[in-house]
């Protein structure tokens, strides 16, 4: 680990939020079995369910350009604490009070996350000039191992102890509170530093070179979204058609999720070296052949056939949210709100349309297909401008 590594590694916002992400990841990552719970028990119906889990999801992604914004003018202090608290507040009700207000909780506590989440993306950024993509990606890496260990964790305490036992998680995701509450200040957000000469390149521009731009970094978005979000709601589906037991099914799909945290930091790496279309032309391209294969490989093969298509579909993460940020320079919280929310939204509205695709030629086939959307955001990549200034890390544009 090199000089620079350790000194974003050793700021203690940086740890803050690293730690909160992984806190608030868990409880993100676990929320599914505890709605599953009280699904049973309030005897609801899958449309019902699924209603659960849009609003929760919506109220996450959608809420993030706004809190972004709040965070630009503020300072990231409040946003990142409410947002945990907030979170730790709705899950204790969600594991103690009565089904249905737990139900409620449950779908009112991702604004929490969307407090949360762009802000600690901004702080992420800002740790380390030379490795700002490294620094983000191991941030985003804190949340995916917190997707990862979360629905293990709570199985365990919810066979244990039932839903009460639950409160277990928001009781331990109260360390990043108290951590976030020590570590983050409500220092001004550094600003990015255009020249006027510049501002004025960037004005004349904007109606060609920053549209242009923005679209393909929209479609690279959609398509590097829906290719994630689509192996991991439906391929254990899938494998559970195939009639696997619910143990191996949870780990091909943590097996993927750890592909992409580790794909994540690679990635981050890679692109505060080389131009960040580079990484995302190099991931996609390694993705289309694991990603076209796993679904009939079979035993250890198939692990490593997942492990290494989550590993390249993660590794653009990071620089794709640089990306964003880049068209936004004064306002990262922001841009980091923007970008995330967009990922979930875009993601999802491309799940609806492979699940569509799925009942029409089949699962096994439309996660097949996903590799397609790998050859566009190639395509998409090679097409978009560069960035027309120089204020951020020229690894991300």
């Amino acid at each position: 680990m090199t000089d620079i590594t350790r000194t974003y590694l050793n700021h203690r916002d940086y740890q803050a939020v690293a730690l909160s992400h992984f806190l608030i990841d868990i409880l993100n990552s676990s929320r599914s079995l505890l709605i599953a719970i009280l699904a049973v028990f309030l005897g609801l119906s899958n449309v019902q369910v699924g209603i659960v889990l849009i609003l929760y999801n919506v109220g996450n992604a959608l809420s993030q350009p706004f809190f972004g914004r709040l965070a630009d003018q503020i300072g990231p202090r409040w946003p990142i604490v409410g947002g945990i608290g907030w979170m730790i507040i709705f899950y204790s009700l969600a594991a103690l009070a009565s089904p249905w207000l737990a139900l409620v909780s449950l779908t009112v506590a991702g604004l929490g996350s969307g407090a949360f989440h762009p802000t600690g993306t901004m702080i992420a950024s800002q740790a380390s000039d030379q490795r700002r993509t490294q620094a983000t990606s191991v941030f985003f890496m804190a949340g995916q191992l917190g997707l990862f260990v979360g629905p293990i964790l709570a199985g365990v305490i919810l066979e244990e102890f039932g839903r009460s036992g639950y409160v277990i998680l928001p009781i331990l995701a109260s360390a990043g509170f108290f951590s976030a509450w020590r570590w983050i200040s409500d220092k001004k957000p550094a600003t990015s530093e255009i020249s006027e000469n510049q501002q004025g390149t960037i004005g004349v521009t904007r109606n060609a070179v920053y549209y242009r731009r923005l679209i393909f970094l929209g479609i690279i978005i959609l398509c590097t979204s829906t290719i994630s979000l689509s192996a991991i709601n439906f391929a254990p589906i899938f494998f559970t058609e195939l009639g696997y037991s619910a143990a191996h099914v949870g780990l091909l799909s943590g097996i993927f999720m750890l592909g992409s945290a580790v794909g994540g930091v690679a990635g981050g790496s890679l692109a505060d070296r080389w131009n960040g279309k580079i990484v995302i032309v190099l991931s996609a391209s390694m993705a289309i052949i694991p990603l076209v294969l796993y679904v009939n490989a079979a035993n250890l093969s198939q692990i490593l056939l997942l492990l290494t298509a989550g590993f390249f579909v993660g590794m653009p993460h990071s620089v794709l949210v640089l990306m964003v940020q880049q068209m936004l320079p004064d306002k990262k919280a922001t841009a980091s709100g923007l970008a995330l929310g967009f990922m979930f939204f875009s993601g999802s509205l491309g799940v609806l349309i492979v699940g569509y695709i799925a009942d029409q030629i089949g699962l096994a086939l439309a996660l097949q297909l996903t590799a397609a959307l790998a050859v566009i955001a190639i395509i998409a990549t090679f097409l978009m401008p560069d960035n027309q200034t120089k204020s951020s890390p020229a690894g991300a544009g």
